[in-house]
């Protein structure tokens, strides 16, 4: 028996010194970026601004309302409220008085996808999405081991999924994932249901975090009604907990109310501000990647300066999307543009920036509209998009963009 022994413990040492094939070797290091992704995502807040479409059976898909939320990140959970409010709810339909709501966009989808040891992963190639080299991964996850719940009018089931997730091959980067709804109970009287959601690094404190750009939500009816949700997360920040200390109070007083995101401080709404790049941008920079700009000039209020010239302003490119003018000739081959700045950095505060474009300044040997032109890109709460014609475009520093101050937005109709 030894001898036999000793071949086989032999004919396993040389299977295990065999190199892992690299599809292998990346997925283990896009599993670990995602595990590090989670466990160091921050307690932060986003606002989460979400256009709902629907589509009666054998009509044209058209928009049904824009709901704006605030949603919190914290200890794992995902909490909502109205941007500004205190009064956070785990259901985001609370806020909504019919219609499809969605949650766990957040981690609980990675969780599930690469975390919970659920899914069985196999490696589909590289693709070329938008000039960029992708690698893609179909995976599927049981109804038995997915958390994956559904609730519709009092009803609701757990149901099986099968997707596709891709991510960068030198980097591992997770850029996108997709997943449908499989075996879903007859009595939710759906035909299917499907989400993608598209990731970017943000930076929330002094680190750059995985967080979700963007996602679709789906659903089909038995009766052929469809409804789409899409979901913009934009001005995510840090959330800090508030606390007081006082001596001598009533100890019947009532116990204060959960703290809302700490905004260091904040501008009064009609403010004009101009803000300058400090580095040119051009249409080969990555979106999400970080900008930053200065003030232009004293921001005033009754006489009093509330922000300095120079001040720094920190934000990142929302958007750059390439487009041409197809049937009307006079726009030809143009960019969408969309910048989202964040906070300035005032001398005794860091201001939340929170605004509206309202114009944008020359820059040389480039031609700039304001206004929506039929592309994709949608109007979002604090992000100015503006359109650059031409088949290149460089944005040299001290490239202006006007704004004026604004309010949180609370859930509305459009």
């Amino acid at each position: 028996m030894r001898p036999a022994l000793a071949l086989l413990l032999f004919g396993i040492g040389g299977l295990l010194a065999q190199p892992l094939p690299p599809e292998v070797l990346a997925l283990a290091r896009i599993r670990a970026g995602v595990k590090q992704a989670v466990e160091r995502l921050p307690d932060c807040t986003c606002v989460q601004t979400v256009d709902r479409f629907w589509k009666p059976a054998g009509k044209e898909l058209k928009p049904f309302d824009r709901a704006v939320l605030q949603i919190l990140f914290s200890g794992g959970k995902e909490l909502f409220a109205a941007p500004g409010d205190a009064r956070w709810e785990t259901n985001p339909l609370t806020f909504m008085a019919s219609g499809m709501m969605s949650n766990g966009l957040f981690a609980l989808h990675l969780k599930a996808v690469f975390l919970d040891n659920v899914s069985v992963i196999v490696y589909k190639g590289e693709e070329f999405v938008g000039g960029r080299r992708e690698a893609r991964y179909d995976f599927s996850i049981s109804r038995l081991s997915s958390g994956y719940e559904i609730h519709r009018a009092g009803a609701s089931g757990v149901v099986a999924t099968r997707g596709s997730f891709w991510a960068d091959p030198r980097s591992y980067d997770l850029y996108r994932l997709e997943f449908h709804a499989e075996e879903i109970p007859p009595e939710l009287l759906y035909n299917g249901i499907s989400t993608a959601i598209d990731y970017n690094r943000v930076r929330i404190g002094d680190s750059d975090v995985l967080l979700p750009r963007d996602a679709d939500l789906r659903t089909a009816d038995v009766n052929g009604e469809e409804k789409l949700n899409h979901i913009e997360f934009t001005h995510c920040q840090e959330f800090h907990a508030q606390s007081t200390v006082s001596f001598g109070a009533d100890d019947s007083a009532p116990a204060a109310a959960p703290s809302q995101p700490l905004a260091e401080g904040t501008l009064a709404p009609g403010l004009g501000v101009t803000v300058a790049l400090c580095a040119p941008l051009d249409d080969r920079a990555a979106v999400g990647s970080l900008i930053e700009g200065k003030v232009v000039g004293n921001v005033m209020q009754k006489g009093k300066v509330l922000v300095p010239d120079g001040a720094p302003v920190k934000g990142r490119l929302r958007r750059l999307e390439r487009f041409s003018g197809g049937s009307d000739p006079s726009l030809g081959d143009y960019f969408a543009v969309a910048l989202e700045y964040l906070e300035i950095e005032a001398p005794s505060a860091r201001l939340r920036f929170y605004a509206e474009l309202q114009d944008v300044g020359p820059a040389v040997g480039v031609r700039m509209f304001l206004g929506v032109r039929r592309t994709s890109t949608q109007t979002l709460p604090g992000v100015g998009t503006f359109y650059v014609q031409g088949t290149k475009f460089s944005l040299p520093a001290g490239f202006k963009t006007l704004w004026t101050t604004a309010l949180y937005p609370r859930s509305a109709r459009p």
